[in-house]
């Protein structure tokens, strides 16, 4: 039976060693950050310019809370961030309290049940309170938060009302921003929460390569592939976007990305702006599958990559959309125009594994290409047989025919009665000609097709 993981939450404090001004929206410090932090945990919130909270659980056997803080404090400063102050604990408030307030070292963790002992000497000025109620505090006389922890609750909801009551709750290290807890056996998925919300596709993607480069590490560690990925788009006022990808079983993030990218370009507008402004962005691995292997012969002459057949499809299918990839299938039915019928192709990597057989030249036959719709003739007959035709492809004598094939059916439906014959011209050509009798017991005649 599966658990589900108690919170623990990083916040990570940096100086930007790049002006934000200086860069574009794509490269922005404040994403940059976030960015970054995937390195350590697959869930991030943005804060605000060089501040991200991440979720910090998943590292128990990783080397504990101080690996994930030194590697939270390397990737940071692998992205050209300088002074990172990583702190950990239960809740938010706890976490950025510990960060602002990290020594030397950089790193503060408090311990599960040591939040209000913690907090209890800090000053108010790193609860998120307005200034002007910290103030008011202040001339009160409470300073730090233990004075409000030692408060009675209700006493300072009948003076501040709602305030007063969540000062007396941050101040004891209560608070509800938590991330989402998670199931500790389920599939890989990586969210990033972004402030401000991008309303563009470029930055979208700029946060969705690296999300991916996360979501391929974590398949890799389990031994996976992705054969269908799920983007969820949460904007403003709890609006939500989903974007299947469906690819065949791969952990190639390149043609990941090349799939999500098709996906999301389908859902924008001019010069690719959204329909909402996003706010955070969950990557789900909705179906994952076991790498496929294949054994090749070194000494094949006739060798294909059924890997770049099927990334061509995925690739395909996700532009065009559903149904947008088919194949013809040859399906039981008399009338020759209704035998092949376009179905679907299942995006997989089964799908192109089928190496086809090279054909005896000797012996292939001619293909018969049949006309989207036949073409009216008139004919000349010998002996019941075709002889001359006159249509839309000119006036040809016709040197040999065999026949007549006859066929019938579909009398409850769409009745058809023909005899087929096939007929060689002066050119050489083969082509399929038809009559076809009517019910008032006249005929016509048709060209069906031609070989090759």
């Amino acid at each position: 039976m599966s658990r589900l993981r108690p919170a623990r939450i990083a916040s990570v404090r940096t100086d930007p060693a790049v002006d934000d001004a200086a860069e574009d929206a794509t490269g922005n410090a404040t994403h940059r950050l976030a960015v970054a932090l995937l390195a350590g945990s697959p869930r991030v919130a943005v804060v605000g310019p060089g501040w991200s909270r991440v979720d910090a659980r998943g590292w128990d056997r990783r080397g504990g809370e101080v690996a994930l803080a030194h590697t939270l404090q390397q990737a940071a400063q692998e992205a050209d961030f300088g002074h990172v102050r990583v702190g950990v604990a239960d809740t938010a408030v706890v976490a950025d309290a510990a960060a602002a307030v990290a020594g030397e070292s950089g790193i503060r963790i408090v311990e599960p049940g040591g939040a209000r002992e913690f907090l209890a000497p800090l000053p108010l000025s790193l609860l998120p309170l307005s200034d002007e109620l910290i103030e008011t505090f202040r001339v009160l006389g409470l300073r730090q938060m233990g004075d409000i922890a030692a408060r009675d609750v209700s006493e300072l909801e009948a003076r501040f009302g709602p305030d007063g009551v969540r000062a007396h709750q941050l101040s004891q290290g209560i608070d509800a921003r938590v991330f989402r807890a998670f199931d500790a056996g389920e599939a890989p998925e990586t969210a990033l929460e972004l402030d401000p919300p991008v309303d563009t596709l470029e930055p979208l993607l700029f946060v969705l390569r690296h999300l991916l480069a996360r979501t391929c590490e974590e398949l890799a560690d389990q031994g996976l592939c992705a054969a269908r990925l799920e983007l969820d788009l949460r904007g403003q006022n709890g609006t939500e976007t989903g974007v299947a990808v469906p690819a065949r079983p791969t952990r190639q993030e390149r043609l990941l990305y090349d799939l999500c990218r098709a996906a999301l370009e389908r859902t924008t507008g001019p010069g690719g702006r959204l329909t909402t402004p996003v706010e955070e962005v969950v990557l789900r691995v909705a179906r994952s599958a076991a790498p496929d292997a294949r054994q090749e012969d070194l000494f094949t002459r006739r060798w294909r990559d059924p890997m770049a057949a099927a990334s061509a499809l995925s690739r395909l299918g996700v532009r065009l959309g559903s149904g947008g990839v088919v194949r013809p299938t040859v399906r039981a039915d008399h009338r020759p125009e209704s035998r092949s019928v376009w179905e679907p192709v299942e995006i997989g990597y089964g799908s192109c594994m089928a190496e086809p057989e090279a054909p005896d030249e000797a012996q292939t036959p001619g293909v018969l290409h049949l006309l989207s719709e036949p073409q009216p003739l008139r004919v000349r007959t010998a002996e019941g047989r075709p002889a001359e035709m006159w249509g839309d492809a000119g006036h040809h004598e016709l040197v040999a025919a065999e026949g007549p094939e006859r066929l019938s059916g579909d009398w409850w439906k769409d009745p058809y009665h023909r005899e087929y014959f096939r007929v060689c011209t002066e050119a050489g050509d083969l082509l399929w000609l038809f009559r076809e009798y009517r019910p008032s017991g006249t005929f016509r005649w048709w060209l069906h097709g031609w070989w090759d």
